[in-house]
């Protein structure tokens, strides 16, 4: 088990990017082991396993991060990540378990916080069609989405 800890701002998610690399690389088949069919199977299986666990962070970044004080980008939320590898230690597959969601940012934020990245991510992404079918105007009209900041000029929502 690795754990990886530390305050706002320390690089706790991006640590866990890079170990998340790691054991992909390190749960790779053997190179050069005259693999068969079933080792480029599995190495094909990995990297995209490695890809879609990867690929994850951006999403639960989305529902789970927020501006705060002390960082734009801020995970309000743990997460659990266990990755399975079989018994000739191949990646195999991999769960990501979040837990502690910080509800209150969803009705509450100081003036130099802001609420979920999803929310604005939203409006941002929206042509002016969809947004119109969904009845939204502007994260200003939202009482849940105006008392902190709405704009963040270090972050791009369209993104």
């Amino acid at each position: 088990a690795i754990l990886i800890s530390g305050e706002s701002g320390a690089g706790k998610t991006e640590s866990s990017k890079i170990v998340m690399k790691y054991l992909a690389m390190c749960g790779a088949p053997p190179k050069g082991s005259g693999a068969g069919s079933e080792e480029r199977r599995a190495s094909d299986t990995l990297s995209s396993l490695s890809e879609k666990v990867l690929g994850c962070n951006p999403i639960l970044e989305s529902f789970g991060n927020a501006k705060t004080v002390m960082n734009h980008n801020s995970s309000r939320f743990g997460k659990f990540t266990r990755i399975h590898f079989d018994s000739r230690n191949w990646l195999v597959g991999a769960d990501v378990v979040t837990y502690l969601l910080e509800k209150s940012r969803t009705v509450t934020q100081s003036e130099e916080e802001r609420n979920y990245h999803c929310f604005y991510q939203l409006f941002a992404g929206l042509g002016e069609e969809e947004k119109a079918a969904l009845q939204l105007t502007k994260p200003e009209a939202f009482t849940y989405l105006s008392k902190g900041l709405v704009h963040v000029p270090a972050i791009n929502d369209a993104e």
